[in-house]
C-alpha cells in the first residue's frame, strides 16, 4: 500500500507504466527501473512510496479491482429493476466489460492470478477480490434458490467467467460477446429448471 503522501498524479502514471511494463515484458520483466522509465520518475520514488515492486504490483491490482467494482456498481445500478437473469448478467457484463479485457489489462491480471499463490499480500487481495464477486452472484440468485444452491450456481458461473478469461487470455484476447452468450445459456438455463 502507498505511503502517505503519494501525489495522487503520479499514481495513475505508475499504474499505467506497470501495466505497460507487465504487457510487455511480464510480471519479472516489470522492474522498478523499467517502470520507473516509464513513468519519468526515480526508481527511489517507487521504493520510498510502495516498498519496491511487490508494493507496486499489489497498488496496480488494488486500483484494476476497484475499477471492476466501479463498472460493476454501475452494470447492477442499471439493471436494478430487472429480475434474477438480469442482475446476473449485469455482473457477467462488468466482469468481462471493456475496460477489463483490455490485452494490456488481462495480462496484468494472469500475472496477478499466479503470483497470487506464491505472495501473501497479492494472495489476500485476491481473496477479497473472489469473495466480493461470489457474495454479489449470490445475493443475485438467492431470489429464486436456497441458499446452498445459489452458492452452487454463484460458484459455478464465476468458475465459467475466470474460464472465459483464462481461455480468451491464450487466445490473445476475451471475445466478451462470446463469453456473455456462454455464461447467459448457463443462467439460463438453471433459471428455467426452477
Amino acid at each position: 500500500m502507498p505511503k502517505v503522501g503519494m501525489p495522487e498524479i503520479r499514481k495513475p502514471q505508475l499504474i499505467d507504466a506497470t501495466i505497460s511494463a507487465i504487457d510487455e515484458l511480464g510480471f519479472p520483466g516489470a522492474t522498478v527501473s523499467v517502470i520507473s522509465k516509464r513513468a519519468g520518475v526515480s526508481p527511489a520514488i517507487i521504493n520510498h512510496y510502495f516498498g519496491g515492486k511487490d508494493g507496486l504490483l499489489e497498488e496496480t491490482m488494488r486500483s484494476l479491482i476497484k475499477e471492476f467494482f466501479e463498472v460493476l456498481h454501475v452494470e447492477l445500478q442499471s439493471a436494478r429493476s430487472g429480475d434474477t437473469f438480469e442482475r446476473a448478467m449485469a455482473i457477467v457484463k462488468a466482469s468481462i466489460s471493456q475496460s477489463q479485457t483490455r490485452p494490456q489489462v488481462v495480462k496484468a491480471w494472469m500475472g496477478f492470478w499466479a503470483s497470487a499463490m506464491h505472495k501473501p499480500a497479492l494472495f489476500r487481495l485476491q481473496n477479497v477480490y473472489s469473495r466480493r464477486l461470489q457474495s454479489c452472484l449470490v445475493v443475485v440468485f438467492r431470489e429464486r434458490f436456497a441458499k446452498e444452491r445459489a452458492r452452487e450456481i454463484a460458484y459455478t458461473v464465476a468458475a465459467m467467467i475466470d474460464g472465459m478469461w483464462l481461455r480468451g487470455s491464450l487466445a490473445g484476447g476475451i471475445d466478451n460477446h462470446h463469453a456473455a452468450d456462454r455464461i447467459n445459456e448457463y443462467i439460463s438455463l438453471v433459471l428455467a429448471q426452477r
